[in-house]
């Protein structure tokens, strides 16, 4: 014990050499680089940890979140996930506009949705939380990751967009306007041509397709157009000066209910435009427009407005009706077409009309009421579906158990409703043991894809399993559980379905019949919490199980309601309508069943 504890002191001063050796060493290599100062060191020091923290907490932060500084115009979105920025995306997108101007001509307002585009939710959200693994280890790199979306990502529906375009190529397009008379000082002269318009539709097709949409706002797209020239100028009235003065050199009186009206100079000669006969020779024409825009002034003077009759409805039946007065105006067809026929002839110079009337019929105002009835609410959903645009399906499961159908039967594009069939193949092939709820799909699991499709609703993991299916398979599979050939996967364009089967399906899933177990309670579990209540759910009083579908200017939503005094399922499917158009139409409803 003695001879260790003398070994120990022996290598105590070893031991101190050998760090002193170190020390120097340090300093002759390192010194200079070192502050001299301590509390620098601390400072360092303090500045090293700070950056291990950094790195820590940024190799830390989940992958399947939004970046802290990740948003969307007008909207923050740190840390949201999968579902909340999902949602926050379809509600920009679903005020997104755009604004095509040609020049400082004509100009015309869309919704984008309306155009054929549908975002790519999935690729806007992986811009939001994309974070490498390499740039985690940069102190400070999380925040100046692009996580800010301000433009869309977006795709196109061939079909539609092409259709779109069309038309709205149409509507950009005007035609050009010869020039017209006019006095200056009281000689003849015309005024200047107005130059028309062409908008080609392959290139505004391509404008569009390329142009960034800012999301939640409105674009503003410039689109080229080819100008098109008048056919005739002031120049071309030396050709016909003699007649133009002749036709001015009319005075013109028209009588109307013992009423004397007696137009300008001026105003007629602008009713008059440069024009080509038959043969291309310059000549004159009325503008009819023109007259008609003067004789609907007169109209305000001496014709009288219609009255209003009203009509009340009960439950599709005239139970009663008061009948408005009848008007009268001018029959400005008739006197346009004396006017312009004896303004292009040389006589006479007064020209005397007497303007004859016809009769205005009242307008008809429906005052709709609707009983506490089945046929109640069967007149309730035939009107709506008449004068709304939409597919009312209706199944009371307790109580008076009524059934009410409005053009439930008809086929339109689906939305994201299809989901509802393509889950049915999958829980299948998951009964089956052919898919596991843990195997892997896209970057997540086919739990995490059942959970985007049904709860978020996008699309990459719906259209992924229709892939593996195959479309005729799954008509097949659908066609044999009973659901009529309205139902389609195999159209050529957006997947088809009615009122009718969607009701039919929400039937099956409340009673069990279609789907059970614990593939019925993963179901009902997602579509009792996805963010897009604003349809039923908003005008219910009950508890709302739903799937919605927004695509282009269709919106629907099915549900099963549970409500307090009695469980019915409905489904709305519409064009060009709201989410609050169908809450509007549930609270009806619900009015009428549960008075």
């Amino acid at each position: 014990m003695v001879t260790a504890k003398k070994a120990a002191k022996k290598e105590k001063p070893q031991q101190s050499k050998t760090n002193q050796t170190l020390r120097a060493r340090f300093a002759v290599h390192y010194g200079p680089y070192v502050p001299q100062k301590k509390h620098h060191r601390v400072f360092l020091w303090i500045l090293g940890v700070v950056l291990v923290l950094i790195v820590g907490v940024q190799l830390a932060y989940p992958r399947d979140r939004a970046l802290p500084l990740a948003s969307i115009p007008g909207k923050t979105l740190p840390f949201a996930t999968y579902d909340e920025s999902a949602k926050a995306i379809e509600e920009a997108f679903n005020s997104s506009r755009i604004k095509l101007v040609v020049g400082a001509d004509k100009t015309e307002e869309f919704d984008i949705k309306t155009v054929g585009a549908e975002p790519d939710t999935e690729r806007m959200i992986t811009r939001m939380r994309d974070y490498e693994l390499w740039q985690r280890f940069i102190p400070g790199s999380i925040l100046w990751q692009p996580a800010q979306i301000s433009t869309a990502d977006l795709y196109f529906t061939s079909a539609q967009f092409t259709k779109f375009i069309d038309t709205v190529s149409k509507e950009l397009s005007f035609a050009p306007t010869n020039a017209r008379l006019a006095l200056d000082k009281g000689r003849v002269v015309a005024s200047e041509a107005v130059e028309g318009s062409e908008v080609s539709s392959k290139e505004l097709l391509e404008v569009v397709s390329v142009a960034p949409i800012i999301l939640g706002r409105t674009t503003v797209i410039s689109v080229p157009a080819e100008r098109v020239p008048a056919e005739l100028g002031s120049e071309d009235l030396e050709q016909v000066r003699g007649q133009a003065e002749a036709a001015l050199a009319h005075t013109v009186a028209i009588t109307a209910d013992n009423e004397r009206f007696l137009p300008s100079k001026d105003e007629v000669a602008s009713w008059i435009l440069l024009s080509t006969d038959k043969k291309g020779q310059v000549t004159l024409k009325v503008d009819k427009l023109k007259v008609k825009s003067y004789i609907a002034g007169l109209n305000k003077k001496v014709g009288t407005a219609a009255g209003q009759t009203n009509i009340t409805i009960v439950d599709g039946r005239e139970t009663g009706r008061t009948t408005g007065k009848s008007g009268r105006a001018i029959n400005s067809d008739a006197l346009i077409k004396e006017l312009s026929a004896a303004l292009l002839k040389a006589e006479p110079k007064e020209i005397k009309l007497t303007a004859s009337f016809i009769t205005l019929k009242p307008s008809v105002i429906y005052n709709s009421k609707y009983t506490a009835t089945e046929a109640g609410l069967q007149a309730y959903a035939n009107d709506t579906a008449r004068t709304r645009n939409m597919h009312i399906s209706i199944q009371q499961l307790t109580g008076e158990k009524w059934k009410v159908n409005a053009r439930a039967t008809e086929s339109i594009p689906s939305a994201s409703t299809y989901k509802l069939f393509l889950a049915l193949v999958l829980f299948d092939r998951i009964d089956k043991g052919e898919i596991k709820w843990t195997d892997p799909m896209l970057d997540t699991t086919v739990a995490g894809c059942f959970e985007r499709m049904t709860v978020a609703s996008t699309n990459p993991c719906a259209e992924k399993w229709i892939a593996m299916f195959g479309r005729e398979y799954i008509n097949k599979f659908i066609y044999a559980r009973g659901f009529s050939k309205g139902t389609s996967f195999t159209t050529g364009g957006a997947n088809q379905t009615t009122a009718a089967d969607l009701t039919k399906y929400m039937t099956g899933l409340n009673n069990g019949s279609l789907v059970s177990g614990a593939n019925r309670a993963r179901l009902l579990d997602s579509l009792g919490r996805h963010p897009y209540r604003y349809g039923i759910p908003t005008g219910s009083t009950g508890v709302v199980h739903d799937k919605v579908g927004f695509l282009w200017d269709y919106v629907h939503d099915t549900g099963i309601v549970q409500h307090k005094r009695g469980t019915y399922i409905m489904t709305v499917m519409t064009k060009g309508q709201s989410y609050a158009a169908i809450a509007a139409v549930t609270r009806e409803v619900e009015r009428i069943m549960y008075p």
